[in-house]
């Protein structure tokens, strides 16, 4: 048995705790923890957790899912102040990796059924998954965007790996008869629009620059890709998504740029032992035929180095 210290950096390279590693007991509560996108924690809120270098990070598990029978299953609870209370036999721990590709849940359930180096997947807009690379409260962001874009965006000290390809642009409800991009982008229709820091807003608003049309204002703002696309069905409107989306929840779909996604992580953490399980998986029958399986999802060259 390791003295302490020596147990603890063990276990922090391994992506896991002292008590996973060697058996022991839960603490009744860790922490404090910080979110990884930012503000404060809930008290009772569920969490998946995991240490970016000193830093316990947590995301918060939407109740709903944490019902459900997919998807990786939340670590604790957070009780006062930031510290959470670890269920039996859970433990922070894996890659923190930030993004809004749906692969990132896939291989985040893949990994944590094989037991070994997990993922933390944590829902963000590419903007905001920068940010919290930028303040060292994730180990990797998944960001997506033109090709040329991302190239010119991407910084010494950063590794960077190709993982997917989709078309962003607006899904329509399909009793609309594919209106016009005009009419879509001048708020004629109503749109479901997305933070400005999401790759596909972003990409709706060149477009509406190209038209020299000014920015429609949103009838609603959108947490996400899906949700989007949600309420665009249930409203018989027109959201900001990508085209994976908007077809599996049966949308029509104007494309406006064709997207890479990319998996950016600073050389301090290439070699973590969640970021080495996340890049082998992309390689893998198991996750390609499940991330293949999806509409309009192009993995061609996954796990490829840019």
């Amino acid at each position: 048995m390791p003295a302490t210290d020596a147990a603890i950096r063990v276990a922090r390279a391994l992506g896991t705790t002292v008590e996973r590693l060697f058996g022991e007991p839960a603490a009744d509560a860790l922490g404090p923890a910080i979110s990884v996108l930012g503000g404060r924690l809930r008290d009772g809120a569920l969490v998946r957790a995991s240490w970016v270098g000193e830093t316990l990070v947590a995301r918060v598990v939407d109740p709903v899912s944490a019902l459900g029978a997919v998807g990786a299953p939340a670590d604790g609870v957070v009780v006062e102040d930031g510290r959470i209370r670890l269920f039996s036999g859970a433990a922070p721990g894996g890659a923190v990796v930030a993004g809004c590709d749906p692969v990132l849940a896939i291989a985040e359930g893949l990994l944590e059924q094989a037991g070994g180096a997990r993922v933390v997947g944590v829902p963000a807009t590419s903007g905001q998954a920068l940010e919290a690379l930028g303040a060292g409260s994730c180990h990797g962001a998944l960001v997506h965007g033109p090709a040329r874009s991302l190239q010119a965006r991407a910084r010494p000290g950063l590794r960077r790996w190709h993982v997917a390809r989709w078309r962003s642009g607006i899904a329509t409800h399909p009793g609309l008869a594919r209106p016009g991009l005009e009419a879509l982008l001048t708020g004629t229709i109503p749109l479901v629009q997305r933070d400005r820091t999401a790759a596909c807003q972003q990409a709706v608003e060149r477009a509406a620059r190209r038209l020299g049309a000014p920015r429609a204002a949103p009838h609603r703002t959108a947490a996400g890709h899906l949700d989007a696309a949600r309420m665009a069905l249930e409203r018989r409107g027109a959201a900001v998504t990508i085209e994976p989306v908007a077809v599996a929840v049966g949308l029509d779909f104007q494309e406006l740029e064709v997207h890479d996604v990319e998996l950016w992580v600073p050389d301090a953490w290439a070699g973590a032992p969640g970021i080495d399980a996340l890049l082998g998986l992309l390689g893998t029958a198991r996750f390609r035929d499940r991330a293949g399986a999806l509409p309009a999802y192009d993995i061609t060259d996954a796990g490829a180095a840019r």
